[in-house]
Formats: structure tokens, sequence, C-alpha cells
């Protein structure tokens, strides 16, 4: 077959010299502008093809975030369901011990737990709406995408279709091939996603061509095969009605509605008619899947080898389809009829319906949700209490429905009862704070609390007298170093070094004029420490233990003539007298007198800084300059914002801030054994109220179960008076649209490859292979018979599920749990199919974007 060379147009000029006079003709000629218009118009369609590629993959990420929210969902109800469970069963256990209880005590123990296990219950499943709520809200940004990515593909299809118009023939026909494989792409990518497929394909017959083929036997003979190729032109159309009646049942969409609304998935106190149900329909899907294997498998057995035989097929599968379709035709004829005949029958079950839908929409939405029906508050008359209660509020918060400066708790009338049940568990929390954990009921328990208490403000208030004399010493002592003259002291001190160094030899030799030297250094070493914690720079050394100057002398002047000056050479002893005692050398002169700030010794005005810090803190003092006069109480109650507040026991505020907060503690304790009455009476009213106020909640949202339970019983009354007329016919009509429906998607998926083939042959002048179709049939059975198998397992379950319920192991919450784990496992299945189409639309989009690029050049 000859290969074909493609050009968008070509321009044909005549052989002729035009001659110009006057002005200048700019007009462009009319060819021309058919040529850039539809090379536009390429351009376009190659834009309009990768804005839907771009839009698919914004749609599966959108999905692939839907998948795993669903997950999410999946685990973290599973984890909720637990506890509304356990809490059910805590609350009948609850109830039952309320009825016993001996005693007021008893009882009111009882319904306080009960009101805690009805406040827990309400916020688990405030969090299960939350999560689905989340689920939906991801489920919408899906849907938007995958409604942006359809949108993009019209307006792709149109402006490919609005391109054509100079191409040639067979270039149309290249192209209309091409955009048959992304149009079945897109079907199946559709029927995955949706249950069906607005994009409409109808293969027409274009041409038929001969091909024959001469083969030589070994006696020279000669054998002249025959055969015919049919080609197609591919009407691809769009018929929005099929969408009309929504999402089908199995698809993608239909099964994510089903997630989101899995809360619905319960049993109406019917599990025995439910398990029964989904056995038939497990017993239905089996029926269907293995009717769809067998017709899989008789294809395969066929062994067709042309693609005349694929086309039979095709063929055949077509007449099954349209065989079919009339049988729903006639089916859904018998079911006009019986709607003619039964009309109350309908309108009964759609009303009872809608009542049912909307009982459960009104308690999905107004559960948990009742107001309160009156205003509530209670004031605290006791100073010692609102006191006690104020200390406790941590700086800058509030409790809500607390005032803090009238000791009211409060809430208005008409604010919802579970916000009006916080506010009461914030107070009782609040009390809780204030007696410090102190058993109420056995207040005997706080004596030795009280006892601790004491023990410790005593502590504090010795640290804060013995810190507080600390601080008046550091005080004194650096008043006096301040009258200390270090200069007349080292003057001195010179003077007597001066005067030893200018007597004869014999004369210093005497100890009194050397002990004259020793008391003049004592002296200016003590100045000079006192004064500015000073110290000699230089250090001698005796035996072992070496010391600076001043330390030896200080300890005993002695020493200056036992052990420095021996150091230092000027002095030496023989049998316990003083040998030699020549002149202090200038050097050593410089080492008696220099000095220098000891790191280790604080200076006086130092001492008074760390003494008035320990006392008071630095909190009050003036230009870093420590306190010289005491801090009052008032001043730290004021600036820490109270007596009882944990800047004062942390110790922010010095050992005073300490004696003041166990001081207060005590005084908290003692209120709190004075007041052990008043604090119960307050804890009982508001567990009371609490109780009172769940018990409203509890009979408002009896009523919407009620409602719903009504509203229930009415549609299986409606149901089942529909079922006995209308089951038969509606029965019929499933089944044979599943049959045409199975073969329509493998009649879809064989004329897939079909036109792949014929392609491939128009484009490359050869006939390849027709293994691929044979392939992707043996492929789907593969599939098929795998779900056979999960079939009979389906239904395997289904009977254990019926055998357990009578052994009585089998409860709702099982077939919630597993009715959600269903669903995600057809999420799954149907994603995964959805992938495959996706991956083959992928692959026919890329060879539409190469075959537009052609085009262009």
């Amino acid at each position: 077959m000859r290969k074909w060379t493609y050009l968008v147009a070509t321009l044909l000029m005549a052989g002729t010299t035009a001659t110009f006079t006057g002005c200048i003709d700019t007009d462009e000629p009319e060819g021309i502008a058919e040529l850039r218009g539809a090379k536009s118009d390429f351009i376009k369609a190659q834009a309009a093809v990768e804005l839907v590629e771009a839009e698919l993959r914004k749609a599966q990420v959108a999905e692939q975030e839907l998948v795993n929210a669903g997950l999410a969902l999946q685990n973290k109800s599973a984890e909720i369901d637990l506890q509304l469970h356990e809490l059910d069963i805590q609350l009948k256990q609850l109830l039952i011990e309320k009825e016993e209880a001996a005693t007021a005590q008893a009882k009111a123990e009882a319904e306080a737990a009960i009101a805690k296990a009805e406040a827990d219950k309400t916020k688990w499943e405030n969090e299960k709406a939350l999560i689905v709520e989340q689920y939906k809200e991801k489920m919408l940004l899906a849907e938007t995408a995958t409604a942006k990515a359809q949108e993009a593909y019209k307006q792709a299809m149109e402006q490919i279709e609005a391109s054509k118009l100079l191409l040639t023939d067979e270039e149309q026909a290249r192209l209309n091939g091409v955009q048959a494989q992304v149009a079945y792409a897109k079907q199946a990518m559709d029927k995955a996603m949706y249950g069906y497929s607005t994009t409409v394909i109808k293969r027409i017959l274009s041409s038929e061509v001969a091909n024959s083929t001469t083969t030589t036997n070994p006696d020279e003979s000669t054998e002249t095969n025959s055969s015919t190729t049919k080609y197609y032109v591919y009407l691809i159309t769009e018929d929005p009605t099929q969408s009309a009646d929504g999402y089908k049942a199995g698809s993608l969409k239909k099964l994510q509605e089903q997630l989101a609304n899995y809360s619905d998935i319960v049993a109406d106190n019917n599990l025995e008619a439910v398990l029964d149900n989904a056995l038939k329909n497990a017993e239905f899907a089996l029926e269907m899947t293995q009717k769809y294997a067998d017709n899989l498998k008789a294809i395969l057995d066929n062994e067709y080898t042309t693609v005349a035989d694929w086309e039979a097929e095709v063929k055949k599968l077509e007449e099954e389809i349209a065989a079919a379709k009339v049988k729903e035709q006639q089916y859904n004829i018998e079911k006009g009829k019986l709607e003619v005949a039964n009309p109350k029958l309908i309108s009964d079950l759609e009303a009872t319906s809608n009542k049912l839908e909307t009982a459960k929409n009104n308690q999905n939405s107004n559960k948990n949700k009742a107001k309160t029906a009156a205003a509530y508050s209670k004031k605290v008359e006791a100073e010692s209490v609102k006191k006690g209660l104020n200390d406790a509020i941590s700086g800058g918060t509030t409790v809500a429905g607390y005032n803090s400066n009238t000791g009211t708790f409060a809430y208005a009338k008409g604010i919802q009862i579970t916000e009006a049940q916080s506010q009461i568990d914030g107070w009782v929390k609040l009390i809780d704070k204030a007696t410090k954990g102190v058993d109420l009921e056995n207040i005997e328990w706080a004596k030795p609390q009280l006892a601790t208490a004491l023990a410790a403000q005593k502590e504090a208030e010795e640290n804060y007298a013995k810190d507080y004399k600390a601080w008046e010493d550091a005080m004194a002592a650096y008043d006096e170093s301040l009258k200390i003259e270090l200069e007349k002291s080292e003057v001195a001190a010179n003077a007597a070094i001066k005067k030893y160094n200018g007597l004869k030899p014999e004369d210093r030799k005497k100890e009194a004029n050397i002990d004259a030297v020793a008391t003049a250094l004592v002296a200016y070493y003590k100045d000079a420490l006192a004064k500015e914690a000073q110290v000699t720079k230089a250090t001698v050394t005796k035996g072992s233990e070496t010391k600076k100057i001043s330390a030896w002398l200080i300890a005993d002047a002695d020493n200056f003539k036992k052990v420095v000056g021996v150091d230092l050479g000027f002095i030496t002893w023989d049998a316990g007298d003083i040998a030699t005692a020549n002149e202090i050398s200038k050097e050593n002169i410089g080492k008696l007198i220099d000095v220098e700030q000891d790191s280790s010794v604080k200076t006086p005005l130092e001492k008074w800084k760390s003494a008035s810090s320990a006392v008071f803190s630095d909190n009050f003092n003036s230009d870093n300059n420590p306190r010289r006069l005491p801090v009052t109480t008032d001043e730290v109650i004021a600036a820490a914002g109270g007596n009882h507040v944990d800047a004062l026991k942390n110790g922010n505020y010095g050992s005073l801030g300490k004696m003041i907060w166990a001081t207060a503690e005590t005084a908290s304790l003692q209120a709190i054994i004075d007041q052990v009455e008043t604090y119960k009476a307050l804890k009982e009213a508001f567990t009371a109220q609490k109780t009172v106020e769940q018990a409203a909640q509890d009979k408002a949202n009896t009523a919407l179960a009620d409602a719903v339970d009504k509203a229930k019983k009415a549609n299986d009354e409606a149901q089942a008076a529909y079922d006995k007329v209308f089951k038969e016919v509606n029965d019929n009509i499933a089944t044979v649209q599943k049959e045409y429906g199975n073969n329509e998607i493998i009649k879809g998926k064989i004329e897939t490859e079909i036109t792949v083939y014929l392609n491939n042959n128009f484009t490359n002048g050869d006939l390849g292979s027709l293994e691929a179709i044979k392939n992707l049939v043996k492929q789907e059975h593969m599939i098929a018979l795998a779900n056979v198998t999960a079939a009979k397992a389906d239904v395997a379950k289904a009977k254990r599920n019926i055998e357990k319920l009578a052994a009585g192991t089998y409860t709702d919450t099982d077939y919630i749990t597993e009715s959600f784990a269903n669903i995600q496992e057809k999420i799954k299945v149907k994603q995964a199919e959805y992938d495959a189409a996706k991956a083959d639309y992928d692959a026919a989009s890329a060879q539409l974007k190469a075959l537009l690029a052609i085009f262009l050049k």
C-alpha cells in the first residue's frame, strides 16, 4: 500500500506577473488568509489538548488526595466507633449503678459519671462529623477538578474539528482515527469514574481495500491469497442525557459518595434482613461476573486470526447488546404498565423515602445541637471562696461564663447545650484547681496538707528574716566601707617599710621593728579587702602551701617575719632567732604593696546588691542600685498581681515573695477547710445543672431518632408494598442492564484495539499484528476470573455472617465496619480501572499532539 505525504495545504500560484500601478494594494490574498487561519486553529487545538492533560493531572492529584482522605476517614472512624461503642456499654452500666445507688452521694457520683460519658460521647460524635465533613470537602474539590477536565476535553475536541477545514481527505482520516483512540480511552475513563460516558462513538464504514499476496510453491506453482481491509470514519458526538440519572452504582464517584455517607450504613435494628439482602446481592454479582468471564472465554476459544474475525465479534456483540436492550425496553414497557396501574405505590415510596431522607438529614444536622431552654446563674457570696477561685485563674486568662469581678457563674438562654456543658466543665475544673485537689467529701485529708503548708510558711518566714538581716548587715558594711581611706593605709604601709629600711642592721633584726611593718601592712590589706575586695598580686609559699601575701598576714601578722620575709629573702632564721633582717628591696616593696581585685570575693556593694536581690528581688531597684529602704508586702502583691501567684512561689520576688505566697497558701487551705460546704454546694449545683441540660439534650436527640425510626418504618412498609409488585421486573431490568453493560465494556475495548491496528496500518502501510486485541481480551478474562474468585468469597462471607448472626457473634458494629472496608476495596479496584484507562488516554493524547505538530510544519 502506498504511503501518504501529509501537507497542511498547498498554495498554487498562477505563473503570471502582476503589474502594480498607482497605490499598492496591501490586501492579503484569500488563500494566504485561509492558510494562516488554519495554522492558528492547529496551534489552538494543540494548546487545547495540552490543557486537557494539565486539567487531568490536577484532577488526578485531587483524586489521590481524596483517596488519602478516605483512608484517614476509615482509620479515624474505626477508632471513634470503638470509643462510642465502649461509651455505650459504660453508659448502660452507669445507669444501672444510678438506679441501684444506696446513698445520695453514690447517686450523685453516678450522675456525674453519666454526664461525663455523655459529654465524651458528644465529643467523639462531633469529631466523627468533622472528619466526614473534611472528606466531603476533598470530594467536592475532586469533583470540581474532574468537571474542569471534562469541559477542557469537550473544548479540545471542538477545536480539533475546527482545525480540519483545510486538511486533505487522507489527513482528516488519519486525524479522525487518532481522535477515536482518544475518545475510546475517554469513554473508559468516564465509565470508571461516573458509570456512564457522554462521549458517543459511531463507526461508519468508509472504504474497503483489497489485499493479495502470491506465494511460490516448491513445485514452482503459485498460490494467491486475497483479503479485504475495511476502513472506518468515526463519528464522535456528545450525549448529555447519559448523565441525567447521576452517578451509576459501582462507579468511583458513587462509591466515594457512599464513603462520605458511611454513617448511614446501619442495620436499623433489622440485621437479619440486611444480611439476607447482602447475600442476594453477592449471589447476583457472582452470577453476572461469571457470565462475563464465560463470554470472554468463548471469544478466546474462537482463535480469531484476522481483523475481519474481530469485526465479526464486534458485530455479534452489537447484536447481543441490541437484543438485550430490546429486552430492557420490553421490561420497561411492562414496568410502565405496572406504574400506570399502581401510582400510589410509587408516590408512597417516593414520599416516604423523602421523609426518611429529611429525618436522617435533620438528625445529622441537629443531633447534640439542642439549645438551653433557660438562662442559668449562680453567684458566690463568700469572699474567701471568690478569692480562692480568682487566685486559681492564671494571669491574663479567663474562664468562660465566670465573672471574676462579681463571682458569678452564668450562661444565657438559647445557647447550644454542648456549649453550656463545656462551660460547666470549666467551672468544675476551676473549683478543683481552687481547692487544690482536696477531697471535699473527706475534709480530714486536707488537715495534713494544711500542716505541711504551715511548716512551709514557717520556713519561708525564717528564710525571709535571715535574708532581711543579711541585707541590713550588707548595707551597713557598705556604708562602713565608704568611710575607709585606703590611700592613707597605703601611705602608712610605705612609711613603715621606709622606716624599717632606714634602720641599722642590728636594729632591723629587732622583732618590734619588723612587727611594726607587719602591723601597717595588715591594716592596709584589711582596708583594701573591705573597701574594694582587693588582695596582693604576689604570693608566697610555706612548705606545700601557697597563698596571697595579704592572706598570710590577715590570718596572722607573725607570718610577715616567719613566712613572707623568709620567702622573699630579706629575713633569715637560725636556731629560732632572726639571723638577718635585710632591707626590703624595691621589687619586694612592689610585691608587698601592689593589690588587685579578687574575682572570688564580692565588694561591699556587690554583697549589698546580692543580699537585696535575695530578699526583695531586683524588681524594685532603681538604676540598678540595691534597695536602701525595705520593700513592703503590699508593693510585692501589687507588682506580682496577687498574693498567691506562681511568680511569688518561684522566687521571682525574693524570699519576701516566697513568704507572701506560703502565707497565702496556708490561708487558702484554711479557707477551703472553712468553706468546704460552699465549694461542695457549688460543685453539686453545677453537676446537677449539667445533668438537667443533658436530659434536655437526650430528649431532643430521642425525638430526632424517633422521627427517623417512624420514617424508616413507613418507608420499609412502602418499599415492601412496592417490591411485591415491582421487584421481579426491576430485577429483570437490572440483570439485562448488567449483561449488555459487560458486553459494551468488552466491545469498546476490542473496537479501541481495532482502531489502533487500522491507524497503524493506515500510517505505516503494513497490517501489523492482531495479537494486541487477543492479549487485551486475555487480560480482561484474567481480571474477570479474579473477580469471580472475589465474588465467590463475598458469597461465602455473606453466608458466614448469617451463621454468625444466628450464633450471636455478629453485631451491627461488625456490619458497619465490614461495609466500610468493602466500599474502600471497591474504590481501589475502580481507581485501578480508571488509572488503566487514563494510561491509554495519555498514550493516545501523545499521538494526537504529535500528529497536530506534523500538520503545523
